[in-house]
């Protein structure tokens, strides 16, 4: 517990030493195109969204419907291949308490077979309580954990579901000799095993790691967005990204991180595309990196609390951020870049598929799904 205690410290740290001073003044977003024609869309059962993804022929929205007590998790899909797609509830079996009052709030699937991460408060201290879910688009089953799987007096937290080279894979923190490190879960059968630590993902003395997001790519790896922290003179907090795929990890810390940076999402390209984009903060102010450098953007405030999510569609990268709550949608190509308005409130999900972005945003229990076909953006 004195380590955690510490970690927390730590934590506050980082954050005292490096927000501005209150007499500097905030910067001044850039003006961005107005873009309408976002569309928000009804899901079955007035679902509550936490997130979106493209499994095969499908766009699968994970969630909740109810509140309070009543809540219970949700499951939609539609087709990814029509313009509106028809929106289906997908059938939940759940078989623990916690199941039963879960947010789905990761999915990940390979066409035939669906993993969904569910995600309640509970316990004395209103902790997470994770549950693991399985099966098919037909319906996804509650598979029972023991109490340590994801919790206890080592637990930190988990950051999604992905799927590397080897199968499905949980991404999280776990309680490590110097602080909270990386840590990987992977099924065996219908139990998740927490796998050896990886020695790009484990604290030093003086190197704290911070996971914060994962995601799977095209070429069977797995991303880990977050940052790390550097105490061996003050502290320096960098944007960093981990890749790995089965036990192969590795770290890179972003170029010209600053004092104060951090990594939100990454998109590496296909077979016909090579190379990586990340998306983050730096120094207060939204950033995007490629494996060249930090590109140049219109200046966009950020706080504590945005978010974002970058992705591609052929040569062109689309990162959607929230500044200051405000929605922006930013399209690059090579060094070019032009922003647009999207919708407000915090990012906490989206998906580019074909050329409709899928949009997760807003507080948790009052989140909307918001969608707009960005061929026009993307072709001009």
């Amino acid at each position: 517990m004195n380590r955690r205690r510490a970690a927390a410290g730590l934590a506050l740290l980082v954050l005292s030493a490096c927000t501005p001073p209150p007499d500097q003044p905030a910067a001044q977003a850039s003006a961005a195109a107005v873009l309408l024609g976002w569309d928000t869309v009804r899901l079955p059962g007035d679902l509550v969204p936490a997130t979106v993804t493209s499994v095969g022929d499908d766009v699968l929205v994970g969630g909740l419907v109810g509140a309070d007590a009543e809540r219970t998790p949700a499951l939609a899909r539609g087709s990814a291949g029509t313009g509106s797609p028809a929106w289906q509830p997908v059938s939940l079996r759940p078989s623990t308490p916690y199941g039963r009052v879960a947010s789905l709030v990761s999915l990940s699937g390979d066409g035939r077979s669906i993993v969904a991460l569910g995600a309640a408060h509970g316990g004395a201290h209103a902790n997470f309580r994770w549950t693991v879910w399985t099966g098919t688009p037909a319906g996804l089953v509650d598979r029972p954990q023991t109490f340590e799987t994801f919790g206890g007096q080592q637990a930190g937290s988990l950051l999604a579901v992905v799927r590397d080279r080897v199968g499905p894979l949980v991404v999280g923190t776990w309680q490590g000799a110097h602080g909270l490190d990386g840590a990987l879960w992977r099924a065996d059968g219908d139990r998740w095993v927490r796998q050896p630590t990886p020695t790009a993902l484990t604290n030093t003395v003086d190197r704290q790691v911070a996971p914060r997001t994962a995601a799977g790519q095209f070429d069977g790896w797995v991303t880990i967005n977050g940052s790390v922290i550097d105490l061996s003179d003050g502290v320096r907090q960098s944007a960093a990204v981990w890749r790995g795929a089965g036990p192969d990890w590795r770290v890179s810390v972003l170029p010209d991180p600053g004092k104060r940076s951090e990594a939100w999402s990454t998109v590496c390209g296909g077979p016909e595309s090579a190379g990586c984009w990340t998306v983050g903060s730096r120094e207060g102010a939204a950033a995007v990196w490629s494996d060249g450098g930090r590109a140049g953007l219109p200046e966009l405030p950020v706080a504590d609390d945005d978010a974002g999510v970058i992705t591609r569609h052929d040569d062109r990268v689309v990162a959607v951020i929230s500044t200051n709550g405000q929605g922006r949608l930013l399209v690059g190509q090579g060094d070019a870049w032009r922003l647009y308005t999207a919708p407000d409130g915090v990012i906490r999900a989206a998906a580019l598929i074909g050329t409709r972005l899928y949009l997760v945003t807003g507080p948790e229990n009052s989140a909307v799904l918001s969608v707009r076909d960005l061929a026009d953006v993307l072709s001009s």
